[in-house]
């Protein structure tokens, strides 16, 4: 623009010096008009033609910001597309997690509410029949307490009538019977008739039978009465034997339970289990809080997990980690009730038994089988 202006500024300078100087002026400033020319020309040649590809260089400059600004702007919309879907993705994922998280919850509430049932259940039906056959077991003891009892005063009543009737008829035979004591239930009695000794065994038909052949005619029937009162008090045959059996059949079950523990051992190395089971329950009904109560528990469990019924020996293994945690034998107990339920093909919940043995008991033998099954499950 200032260009511009000076040539109109020069022009019409030109045109008033036209007027009013002379030739030479007028030539010298044709010739300053020409310079002035020549240098707008050489001012649009190089400042205009370089503002020009400076304009060009920057509009080509401005358009490659601008497509990389569409291309970055792009990016950056796909990439927000992406995140968003991956957002959402990732939403629905955490759902479908959440949603699965609170039905293996529900179902494992409801299993565990079943499986605590079903123990409550068993434990009930444990604990009526342990009554049940402790009742047995006194009953039978009680009932031979009172046979031996009675045997014992029929036999003492009956050496009392003995002996009051061998008493009785010692007056009637005096040519017959010595002036010894009154006979026992195993005392002899001597008779004597004449000169003869004889001696006659306290039973009825013994008496009975001596007396007839060895007193006098006239002391026979004498005899012959206190011999059948004799017999009449004389207690039967069995009910000796059940005198006599009672007292061996006491000693006998005293014998065998002097140490049911050791018995029950034995009887589990030779595979009797059921008779074991019995001998480790009896020595806990024994001493329920002794140094033997979780071992008996252990091996009660053991007996019916080797006779098949892992439902009742997982009870008792929990006995064992409820009731002695800190015995050496719990990891046992926790490692035989997780193979129970693998055994029941709950498989779940020998996991978490499992898993419970590795965290309560990491450095363990059976925390290594533990980690083993579990890894195969």
């Amino acid at each position: 623009m200032k260009t511009i202006r000076n040539i109109a500024v020069a022009g019409c300078s030109l045109m008033l010096l036209t007027q009013c100087a002379s030739q030479d002026e007028v030539q010298n400033l044709q010739y300053q008009l020409r310079a002035m020319n020549q240098k707008l020309e050489d001012v649009k040649s190089n400042t205009v033609n370089q503002m020009q590809k400076k304009q060009a260089s920057s509009v080509s400059k401005i358009d490659q910001v601008e497509d990389e600004t569409l291309r970055i702007k792009s990016s950056i919309e796909e990439n927000a597309s992406q995140t968003s879907q991956f957002r959402e993705q990732v939403n629905q994922n955490i759902a479908n997690l959440q949603s699965s998280m609170e039905n293996a919850r529900t179902d494992q509430d409801a299993k565990i509410s079943e499986l605590s049932q079903k123990v409550a259940v068993l434990e009930e039906k444990i604990s009526l029949i342990s009554e049940n056959f402790t009742k047995i077991q006194q009953d039978k003891i009680n009932e031979a307490e009172k046979r031996a009892q009675a045997a014992a005063q029929k036999a003492e009543a009956a050496k009392q009538r003995a002996a009051s009737a061998a008493s009785s008829a010692a007056p009637v035979a005096t040519t017959a019977v010595s002036p010894a004591s009154a006979p026992s239930s195993s005392a002899f009695v001597k008779v004597e008739p004449g000169s003869k000794k004889t001696k006659v065994a306290s039973t009825a038909s013994s008496q009975t039978t001596a007396a007839t052949t060895t007193m006098p005619t006239t002391t026979k029937k004498a005899a012959e009465q206190p011999a059948a009162q004799t017999a009449a008090a004389a207690p039967p045959a069995s009910t000796k034997a059940a005198s006599s059996a009672a007292p061996e059949e006491k000693s006998q079950a005293a014998s065998s339970s002097s140490d049911p523990f050791s018995q029950g051992m034995n009887q589990y190395k030779g595979k009797n289990y059921k008779e074991a089971y019995k001998s480790f329950e009896q020595s806990l009904s024994t001493n329920p809080n002794g140094s033997q109560a979780a071992k008996s528990l252990y091996y009660m469990g053991e007996s019916l997990y080797n006779q098949g019924e892992y439902d009742l020996a997982i009870l008792d293994y929990q006995k064992v980690i409820s009731n002695h945690g800190k015995d050496a034998l719990a990891p046992a107990a926790l490692l035989k009730q997780g193979m129970s339920f693998e055994k029941l093909t709950d498989h779940e919940t020998a996991k978490i038994i499992y898993k419970k043995l590795i965290s309560d008991h990491g450095g363990s033998a059976e925390a290594s089988q533990a980690k083993e099954r579990l890894g195969k499950l």
